[in-house]
């Protein structure tokens, strides 16, 4: 079989089963030129509440047949559990639409305790399958995929009230989706530290308008004479907050911002923690900073330093939530016999904390965090040599593998 003509046959394949994306034939061209025996082909469809994806193997079977499609395996990751992947294999011949329907009633009602079973269907097994225990016929897909407004909106009003907004924008919101409106934007205003910061919230509807989205809100903030923007998005109600991106955009103390530290997402989908900061020297097309990661253990830093809030265990946990927010937090310290005020800032980027005087004026973070003191030549030349004497021969050094 030709080639050109093997290719039309996979394509009218996928189209015919309802898979249908340019990506596919680019996949198809590209695993047929290549002529090995086997290859892979991908596909992948987001939905409301879920994404749909499926990987198919295509293999060479003779001269007369060509490559085929043997089998594919077909999986539904759902917003409520974005981690964990919902498979089945499948037939060749089994349409998108019935895989669907399968993956969202094993979903939706899982086989055993156990959760999901990864397991084999065909079309000789599928309408039995569905049909067992669905006497009403349940669109088993549109039900996991389908949300109530009234859900919506709770679920956009504690997203905003999580972010920081609150519920001033309440009304507002229900106007817009009320009215059906596609896309809107609503406005807010906060002050902090006598700075006034303006937010542009911008929301979106999905498919069919059965879902609202809130997607990024953009933030404006005078510092000085210079207008500072940027913005920030939103996954899932999860984000930066409204007090967090002033912190991260506040140049008001002569510094290029502060850093918060947030929970986030490696490309596996799995979680993790870092100090981020808005890198103003990096922008993006559109202008936006990029956000920077860095690693720093501030909890260990302030150990031992004679920050009086350390010593009790309610006000070290109040200090370490305020800090990995990026707020300037009042410590007091024992100095000279007195009892003295100061405001720090975590600066993980240069591992150390930034130092503020009562009045929140910078000040020298040596008055506080003196370095370590420096050995003179002397007493370097007597510790190598002594070293030397007591350690002989080559150190064994120790990798220590780190994972982010």
């Amino acid at each position: 079989m030709e080639l050109a003509e093997n290719y039309d046959i996979l394509k009218r394949h996928f189209e015919d089963l309802n898979f249908k994306d340019p990506g596919i034939a680019d996949e198809l061209r590209g695993g047929l030129t290549a002529v090995p025996n086997h290859f892979t082909v991908g596909f992948s469809e987001d939905y409301t509440q879920s994404n749909f994806w499926a990987r198919f193997e295509v293999a060479w079977t003779d001269n007369q047949n060509g490559f085929v499609v043997t089998a594919y395996e077909a999986a539904i990751r759902h917003c409520d559990q974005p981690i964990y992947d919902f498979s089945c294999y499948f037939s060749p011949d089994v349409c998108k639409d019935d895989a669907c329907q399968v993956l969202a009633k094993k979903y939706l009602f899982p086989p055993d305790n156990h959760g999901f079973r990864s397991s084999y269907h065909s079309n000789k097994d599928i309408p039995s399958f569905l049909a067992a225990d669905n006497p009403q016929q349940i669109n088993y897909f549109h039900q996991l995929n389908h949300i109530n407004m009234n859900q919506n909106v709770e679920f956009l009003k504690n997203s905003l009230l999580n972010l920081g907004f609150g519920d001033k924008l309440n009304a507002d919101l229900e106007k817009q989706i009320t009215a059906k409106t596609p896309e809107f934007n609503l406005a807010a205003q906060h002050e902090f530290n006598q700075h006034k910061i303006d937010y542009t919230l911008h929301f979106k509807a999905g498919n069919n308008q059965e879902m609202y989205f809130l997607n990024k809100f953009d933030a404006s903030l005078k510092n000085g004479n210079e207008d500072t923007k940027q913005s920030f998005y939103i996954n899932k109600g999860n984000g930066v907050t409204a007090k967090e991106a002033f912190n991260l955009m506040d140049k008001s103390d002569g510094l290029d911002g502060r850093a918060v530290f947030k929970q986030l997402y490696n490309t596996e989908g799995e979680k993790y923690h870092s100090w981020v900061k808005l890198d103003w020297k990096d922008l993006t097309e559109g202008g936006n900073a990029r956000l920077k990661q860095h690693s720093f253990d501030v909890e260990k830093f302030l150990d031992g330093k004679g920050v009086k809030e350390m010593n009790d265990p309610k006000s070290r946990e109040d200090l370490m939530r305020s800090l990995k927010k990026g707020n300037k937090q009042q410590i007091t310290v024992d100095k000279d016999g007195k009892e003295q005020k100061y405001f720090i800032a975590a600066n993980p980027q240069y591992k150390t904390m930034n130092l503020f005087d009562h009045q929140m004026k910078k000040i020298k973070r040596e008055e506080l965090f003196p370095p370590l003191q420096k050995q003179d030549n002397s007493e370097k030349q007597t510790q190598n040599k002594q070293q030397k004497e007591e350690l002989p021969g080559k150190k064994q050094s120790r990798k220590n593998g780190v994972k982010v």
